[in-house]
């Protein structure tokens, strides 16, 4: 089975942060960097998911970067647009608010990845829903999600949840906390 590519999705407007939240540095680095070096070795190829506002300053770049191809907000814009830039690769896709994610709970993705079911993902921090924003999106994902956006459903989780997927238990799931404001983030000691 081939490796996926990785998707940092990093296109959001961070308004609650009052700053870029893929530029926080967590661990010597700004966070889009540390995932990027994170994702790497599970890879093909890693892509930064930037909103137009973000590709203007990163033109420069080395980064393979995904555009948003839509001019709705959310994650899916960032998904449905590394699909239609490549629809027959796999996307390990993870947002770059996730400061405490470790290889550990990209193993744990990898190790227990069906390819024949549209997604593979953990169970969220309440252990109740999919958690759409740390998971390998197969290929099969691709026209599931061109379908909703026609019917007007924007919700990666609800698609997780419309569909059999590869639901798992996280091995940790304090990995899976997004820090979305300056409180979350100071409770978390940076």
């Amino acid at each position: 089975m081939p490796k996926p590519n990785g998707l940092i999705l990093t296109g959001g407007r961070s308004t609650r942060m009052g700053q870029d939240k893929a530029q926080l540095t967590y661990h010597g680095k700004p966070q889009r960097n540390h995932l990027t070096d994170l994702l790497r070795p599970y890879c093909q190829q890693v892509f930064w998911s930037v909103n137009a506002d973000q590709a203007v300053g990163l033109l420069n770049a080395e980064q393979p970067l995904i555009l948003d191809a839509f001019d709705w907000p959310g994650p899916l814009n960032g998904i449905l647009s590394a699909f239609r830039q490549q629809p027959t690769a796999a996307w390990f896709v993870v947002a770059c608010d996730m400061p405490l994610l470790t290889s550990r709970s990209f193993d744990a993705l990898l190790s227990e990845r069906d390819p024949a079911k549209p997604a593979t993902v953990f169970y969220d921090s309440d252990g109740a829903l999919p958690e759409p924003l740390l998971g390998i999106y197969e290929p099969a994902f691709g026209p599931i999600m061109e379908q909703a956006v026609r019917a007007g459903e924007f919700s990666p989780r609800r698609l997780l949840q419309q569909n059999t997927v590869q639901l798992l238990t996280a091995p940790d799931v304090r990995e899976l906390t997004n820090v979305n404001d300056p409180a979350a983030r100071a409770r978390l000691g940076f």
